[in-house]
């Protein structure tokens, strides 16, 4: 082992790494950069909700200033001249009303043979010879 100093550092290394540590010392030093972690630059910010804030408009202009930051592209809106659907009664946000009529279909439960047994059991214990031939059919198929 050899000891050298080198810009006032000391090393203490095997004589065939000497060289190697003199190159990596005679490296400019990489810089830093601090980031202040409470304001990240590529985040997006989106505006909070005040009682002039009524147009889809008045939403986009708000949001474009407040991340003018990251340099984003205009965009055209066609529908920003109106007020917004919870805003305005004229313009519903249901387009289509539920059938007042409709009742959901239910699906036939299909019952393992087991259970088909056992029914049909019931059934002819209850004297019902055809509900009985129909059950066992059924789980059959």
């Amino acid at each position: 082992m050899i000891e050298f100093t080198h810009h006032g550092i000391k090393v203490k290394c095997k004589p065939e790494r000497a060289m190697q540590y003199r190159a990596a010392m005679d490296k400019p030093p990489k810089i830093k950069v601090k980031v202040d972690r409470r304001f990240d630059c590529m985040r997006r910010h989106y505006p909070k909700f005040y009682a002039g804030l009524t147009t889809t408009a008045d939403y986009v202009r708000e949001y474009a200033s407040i991340n003018n930051h990251q340099h984003l592209i205009g965009l055209e809106y066609t529908h920003a001249d109106r007020l917004a659907p919870m805003l305005d009664a004229s313009a519903p946000e249901v387009l289509e009303e539920l059938d007042a009529d409709y009742v959901p279909t239910a699906k036939a439960r299909k019952i393992t043979p087991k259970q088909a047994i056992i029914q049909a059991l019931d059934a002819l214990k209850a004297g019902d010879m055809d509900t009985a031939q129909c059950i066992l059919e059924e789980a059959l198929k």
